[in-house]
């Protein structure tokens, strides 16, 4: 499994973040300069309102088969999507687990995003990249931004461990 992760090439930039997050946690898996790479392009994605977009993460069609393709060139804001939860959220935990202090001044952007736009419900609405009549995807979507809200030290639960000082 190691040697697949290391030697094969993620197949678009979410794959490289998923990448980035298992290296954390296993520090062998990759070299310091392809994690430095990893986060370079994870920085890259951030939009100027501090979030970031699941969509900008690869072409329409490397994310599966079918008319998803189109379906998702067809959305209003293709050229310009919007940040959405599960993103922001995922790159906030992956960059804080890869030693980016909280107190970075990105990162308190990407947490003002969050902070902003968590809904009355309690969660963070992200647009389903499959289909526009079920968002399963806002499920992650909000339990990515809590888990980085945490790691940040902008939430605490009892049941969860303390953030690191930075």
């Amino acid at each position: 499994m190691q040697k697949y992760l290391r030697e094969t090439k993620p197949p678009h930039d979410y794959g490289g973040v998923v990448l980035l997050w298992a290296a954390e946690r296993m520090p062998d898996l990759l070299p310091k300069e392809r994690r430095q790479k990893l986060i370079k392009m994870l920085w890259s994605h951030q939009h100027d309102d501090g979030g970031w977009s699941i969509r900008t993460f690869s072409t329409p069609e490397k994310w599966g088969r079918g008319n998803r393709a189109k379906k998702l060139r067809a959305e209003p804001e293709f050229k310009n999507p919007p940040s959405d939860g599960h993103m922001t959220g995922l790159a906030v935990l992956v960059l804080r687990e890869a030693g980016v202090p909280a107190k970075d001044t990105r990162l308190q952007k990407a947490v003002q995003w969050l902070l902003a736009n968590q809904r009355a419900s309690g969660r963070w609405w992200t647009r389903s990249l499959n289909t526009d009549k079920f968002h399963y995807i806002t499920y992650s979507g909000t339990a990515y931004p809590l888990l980085a809200l945490m790691k940040c030290g902008e939430i605490t639960s009892k049941l969860a461990p303390q953030p690191k000082n930075d």
